[in-house]
């Protein structure tokens, strides 16, 4: 049975000093996105995110936070400001000081951020990597480096959604990352198990 999860979409554009930054992201591109992004999870999981709303802010960082990126500091700002609604947050900026900087460690608020970036393609398979941290999924090489004579198990890591590095087109996942991500607290939260 299909999981569906409502996802809000944010696009964020960052003021500095009294003016308004660049901003790529528009209301079509990053439906798209979040389209093709869904129906990679779903093809995988069996869990769709659809469109919920969709709105445009323009925010001021911080004084601790970077003023033209968003960092580590501008991320937390930003999920406690536009805080999930039933589902999952996006938060789409035009960039992020750090790529990583997105859904890992951030299951509880829900809230993922994703730069923009041209190739839609890409940007799906990282949205779809920060919606797959949302559902309970690490990195699959986290703290672990192939040596001499691992090199399949290198190879696998590196087709697989959840990889650290560069996303491969095929995005693969484990029966086990299925598991864990249908039975994941926010896959409960719309009827999985």
């Amino acid at each position: 049975m299909a999981i569906t999860i409502p996802a809000d979409l944010t696009i964020v554009t960052l003021r500095s000093r009294g003016g308004e930054l660049a901003q790529r992201w528009t209301e079509e591109y990053a439906t798209s996105v979040l389209r093709q992004a869904s129906d990679l999870l779903r093809s995988r999981t069996n869990i769709e995110f659809s469109r919920g709303t969709v709105e445009r802010v323009v925010e001021e960082m911080p004084s601790d936070a970077a003023s033209e990126t968003v960092d580590e500091a501008g991320y937390h700002f930003l999920a406690a400001t536009h805080k999930a609604g039933t589902g999952v947050r996006a938060l789409l900026v035009d960039r992020a000081s750090r790529t990583e900087l997105g859904g890992q460690s951030r299951q509880q608020t829900r809230v993922c951020l994703i730069a923009y970036g041209s190739d839609v393609a890409a940007t799906s398979r990282m949205m779809a990597h920060e919606l797959g941290h949302l559902l309970s999924l690490p990195h699959v090489d986290g703290g672990r480096r192939p040596g001499p004579g691992q090199e399949r198990l290198a190879a696998a890591w590196m087709r697989n959604l959840m990889y650290s590095g560069a996303l491969n087109p095929a995005a693969e996942l484990t029966e086990t990352q299925v598991q864990a991500a249908r039975s994941s607290p926010l896959a409960r939260r719309f009827g999985g198990r």
